[in-house]
């Protein structure tokens, strides 16, 4: 199976040149799923989420999309405490929460979004009971969690979520495989060792098509996955197109899994 992780897209400040390469290439690698992790928008307005659905609309996969800070009110101070996600919910989705299952992977994305903060996010309680319950004991799937905000710390970058710790602590005796984030515009893996010495990958994704980067590139992640075993490319926008960057390897069956770095050059020709 296929998935794509783009994020943070900005449309209202995004690049067209790197918008048409991106539906080139997905066009040819025709993914199952495109997941898109917050920040759909500049500032959350309706002319910005017409260009974002005009966008959604030209992609060959089912969309799983999350809001992020991006999103919601800016300006409209009343509105961003009142009624925060009703463009949102206008015209990507009805509930900020989504979900797909099959007989390869389970995936849940979620709102980690604060209204009452610019920028910095929080899992709310309701939302980590929710992720709770919605991961069943391990089987043969690939749990998939995705939400906008970066949960561990880089210097330099945005605060993770303000409890981050307690989600960490859930991780680690989880049955969840991926995390896949962006928020940072700061392509990036880590890993997380589980209590039961198993593994957790967390995937935060660049932004796609925002020129304002911390890595100073366009970029998004091709995940395929074969039940528990991934393949993990690193696709960057180059001049005219994107290339691989860097390619991972992850089997999360074996205790003490790693990521393997392969090279693009020999390994994806």
């Amino acid at each position: 199976m296929k998935i794509i992780h783009i994020s943070d897209l900005h449309f209202g400040m995004h690049q067209p040149k790197v918008l048409n390469a991106f539906l080139q290439e997905t066009a040819l690698d025709k993914p199952d799923i495109i997941l898109i992790s917050g920040d759909l928008t500049q500032r959350g307005l309706s002319y910005q989420y017409r260009e974002l659905c005009s966008f959604i609309n030209q992609l060959p996969a089912q969309t799983l999309s999350v809001p992020g800070n991006h999103d919601i009110p800016f300006y409209n101070v009343p509105a961003r405490f009142i009624f925060p996600f009703r463009q949102y919910k206008r015209y990507i989705n009805p509930d900020v929460t989504t979900t797909f299952e099959n007989d390869c992977v389970r995936i849940l994305g979620v709102n980690s979004v604060n209204p009452l903060q610019l920028k910095d996010g929080k899992l709310s309680h309701e939302t980590l009971n929710r992720i709770k319950r919605y991961f069943k004991p391990d089987d043969e799937k690939l749990n998939l969690l995705f939400f906008h905000h970066n949960f561990d710390y880089m210097e330099g970058l945005h605060k993770p979520l303000a409890n981050a710790q307690t989600l960490l602590s859930f991780l680690k005796q989880s049955t969840i495989h991926l995390v896949c984030t962006g928020h940072l515009h700061y392509a990036h893996l880590s890993l997380i060792a589980k209590n039961n010495g198993y593994s957790c990958l967390a995937l935060h994704a660049g932004s796609l098509l925002c020129p304002r980067s911390k890595d100073n590139l366009n970029s998004y992640y091709v995940i395929e996955a074969n039940q528990k075993k991934c393949r993990i490319t690193w696709r960057v926008f180059d001049q005219e197109h994107f290339t691989a960057r860097s390619i991972y390897f992850i089997d999360f069956n074996k205790k003490n899994a790693s990521f393997e770095h392969l090279n693009p050059v020999t390994d994806d020709a």
